[in-house]
């Protein structure tokens, strides 16, 4: 699954590639992309409100506000060297946009997502990274 943040309020619209789908690291090409997503959740809070009326036997739910959610992931980037990775961390992983939507694939997640947190981590070669996107 390719997971991508796209930003079309800007011209021309920009796309960030979070994770691009592959299993398995094959060949030079493929170091530095993003594989996974490992742990991937999402909570989904629909914008339901519950009112008691009086003399009802039960509540009622009424949908008057936003629903809103959150997901959250890992993916993990295999670089050639540790100096790779750290080049990584310092350049492209401060450039990653932090707004637009988020999709999976070709369906919208979100329409209008915002990433609430990266946390990354450098491991010789590897960096890891966890993201929480919410819209």
């Amino acid at each position: 699954m390719k997971i991508k943040l796209v930003n079309s309020s800007v011209s021309p619209a920009v796309t960030t590639v979070l994770v691009d789908g592959q299993e398995r690291f094959v060949g030079e090409g493929a170091w530095g992309k993003g594989v996974g997503p490992a742990n991937l959740r999402m909570a989904l809070s629909p914008g339901v409100v519950m009112r008691e009326y009086v003399g009802a036997d039960r509540v009622q739910g009424e949908h008057i506000k936003c629903d809103k959610g959150s997901v959250s992931f890992d993916i993990e980037r295999i670089f050639e060297s540790p100096a790779a990775a750290l080049e990584f961390i310092r350049g492209d992983f401060l450039k990653e946009q932090s707004e637009g939507a988020l999709m999976f694939d070709d369906a919208v997640v979100f329409p209008h997502a915002a990433v609430a947190s990266r946390i990354s981590a450098v491991v010789g070669c590897a960096v890891a990274v966890s993201y929480t996107i919410e819209g």
